[in-house]
């Protein structure tokens, strides 16, 4: 008996994967990932040549990412403006461009607060990333020990010395 209920077992799995043939509107895609340096290329698995980001110049000072924040001066000083504008938005998405995010610690801290003609209210500054639907992820922050963070104004030249 043995025997036949294998058969039959055998003849089920058959008829069940000629049935569950995958159609053609239906295929399982594998994403390429990066190729791993270093390694021999797999022939099954895809993969592609990244091209390396360019480098990145080096900030110097956050006082151009962070100004590009003046247009949230009354937001951020002013009660009765109850809403942040569409372009204190732009300027607050805008501030790590170039490489520049590390400059986000000079507004968490409050520094921004200099360069405000009012008080800073936190509690507004603190809501910008909601407000305005911005992510400010963590590792904007993961960095703000104040040893790697460019000052706020840009260093002043060395003074020359005077000629004889």
């Amino acid at each position: 008996m043995a025997p036949s209920s294998n058969n039959l077992l055998i003849a089920l799995l058959v008829a069940l994967a000629i049935s569950l043939q995958p159609s053609a509107a239906f295929e399982i895609r594998i994403p390429p990932f990066p190729c791993i340096p270093g390694l021999p290329d797999i022939w099954f698995i895809p993969c592609y040549n990244a091209t390396p980001a360019p480098p990145m110049k080096e900030i110097t000072e956050c006082w151009t990412p962070v100004m590009k924040m003046m247009p949230c001066a009354g937001f951020l000083t002013n009660a009765s403006i109850t809403e942040a504008s569409s372009d204190c938005c732009k300027g607050f998405k805008s501030v790590p461009d170039g490489g520049a995010a590390i400059c986000y610690c000079h507004i968490g801290n409050g520094d921004i607060a200099k360069l405000l003609p009012g008080t800073l209210n936190f509690t507004r500054l603190y809501s910008l990333p909601k407000v305005c639907h911005d992510i400010v992820g963590l590792e904007a922050y993961a960095h703000c020990d104040r040893a790697g963070v460019p000052p706020l104004t840009p260093p002043s030249p060395a003074p020359s010395s005077p000629a004889h």
